[in-house]
């Protein structure tokens, strides 16, 4: 109660449904039955949420202690569906989504979750949540209600995780609301209280919400966020999130990616899978331009096979075959001279005529024609003396592009060699 009497807050002890009628005799504060209202808004808007899924493209960018600018290092692009209640992500154009932590997707650099509803969940849905009114404002030119709010860590469920460590944080922030709709503008999320076993010094999430139109209907959806953490040594990195081309989420919409005949009688042959030996040697040209700045982690790359692949009298993969995979890693380096991006392609699929398989393959160095500014050996660029340190698959093949934008055009070769199918891989 002293912490509370301390920092102007007060408790909202029980949920909605067992606040007192508004009486004469038990009359509410107004400030307290119009967060009554609110938070009962909150939960109605996230009652009416249809399962759905949006494209969610993030500009990350480091800004370093001794800098006043910050640099973009990449970009991410990720479906991220919210379905039950629960948010899922997938790679786009993926077949599936997949239940595991954003973390195990993209493993380097700043990420985070909760943007979709877990926080809106955490303050509005919970009894985890001060509160304290701040009043009627302006917000970008529009008129709204301000409330402040803290959750202590103890009642938090805010989990931050800088890999091998993670740990259960407080926060504390704002959130506008819309005076007439009583739906949420925006909300703003502070760290204010970190186990001392995460090496972040500070944090803060900014999420911005409007209509977005889905199956025909208007839902609140945050629209954009903004995500800031600083390290120890005072270095900040900077998430930008933009949420875009949002539907409903239907299993069968996104698991069955096959082309449907023009004709429904017309029957077609299932297509044959196939598995291809190990040590076999492929050579692919890409068919998909990448540029810094433009093409992001996620992004769907295709490759055709350059030159029919053959063996002992017998046709492993024609020439045309098309081969499919996606940009894994795409960031900014400084190297002593200039500034380069270390490019990491993966490829997981071939198809050919009516069949299909999967594409296990690691590449190796290739000679590029002399001033074309890529190399698959960084020792060419000066920064390192070895190979990528921090990648540890090998099927994940990397090429480093000199220049601020650089650019890897359709058409460049790349030269793989199968490993072993993953059956017989321990």
């Amino acid at each position: 109660m002293r912490q509370a009497a301390r920092h102007g807050f007060w408790w909202l002890a029980f949920l909605l449904s067992s606040l007192p009628p508004l009486c004469a005799q038990a009359k509410l504060p107004d400030e307290t039955a119009l967060l009554a209202r609110i938070r009962a808004r909150a939960a109605e808007n996230l009652r009416r949420l249809p399962n759905y899924t949006c494209l969610e493209t993030i500009e990350r960018s480091l800004r370093r202690a001794a800098s006043r600018r910050f640099e973009l290092i990449d970009l991410v692009r990720l479906e991220v569906a919210y379905v039950d209640g629960k948010e899922m992500f997938a790679w786009p154009g993926s077949r599936t989504f997949e239940d595991r932590d954003i973390t195990e997707m993209v493993s380097e650099g700043a990420i985070g979750n909760g943007s979709f509803a877990l926080h809106v969940r955490g303050i509005f849905l919970s009894n985890s949540a001060l509160f304290q009114y701040a009043g009627r404002v302006t917000l970008d030119g529009r008129a709204a209600i301000r409330f402040d709010y803290h959750v202590p860590m103890v009642r938090s469920g805010y989990k931050l995780r800088v890999k091998p460590e993670e740990g259960i944080a407080g926060y504390k922030g704002s959130f506008w609301i819309d005076p007439q709709t009583l739906d949420l503008m925006r909300l703003d999320v502070d760290i204010d209280d970190i186990p001392s076993n995460i090496p972040v010094a500070a944090g803060r999430e900014s999420l911005e919400y409007a209509p977005a139109a889905i199956g025909g209907k208007d839902f609140l959806l945050p629209r954009r966020s903004e995500l800031m953490l600083t390290d120890l040594g005072g270095n900040e990195s900077r998430n930008y999130l933009h949420f875009s081309g949002c539907r409903e989420f239907t299993g069968e919409s996104v698991i069955n990616f096959e082309d449907v005949p023009a004709d429904p009688a017309v029957s077609r042959k299932p297509p044959v899978p196939i598995t291809l030996a190990e040590g076999l040697d492929i050579d692919l040209k890409l068919q998909t331009p990448i540029e810094a700045g433009v093409t992001a982690v996620g992004d769907p790359v295709t490759a055709l096979v350059a030159k029919a692949v053959r063996g002992k009298g017998h046709l492993y993969v024609p020439k045309g075959a098309v081969v499919e995979g996606r940009v894994v890693k795409f960031q900014r380096r400084h190297g002593p001279r200039d500034t380069f991006w270390a490019l990491g392609l993966l490829f997981d699929r071939v198809d050919f005529e009516n069949r299909f398989g999967e594409f296990r393959a690691h590449m190796y160095p290739v000679t590029f024609p002399p001033g074309m500014g890529y190399s698959t050996d960084p020792r060419r660029q000066g920064p390192y003396a070895g190979p990528e340190p921090t990648e540890t698959n090998p099927r994940i093949g990397i090429l480093y592009l000199k220049g601020e934008r650089a650019k890897l055009p359709a058409g460049i070769s790349t030269s793989w060699r199968t490993l072993a199918p993953a059956e017989e891989t321990k």
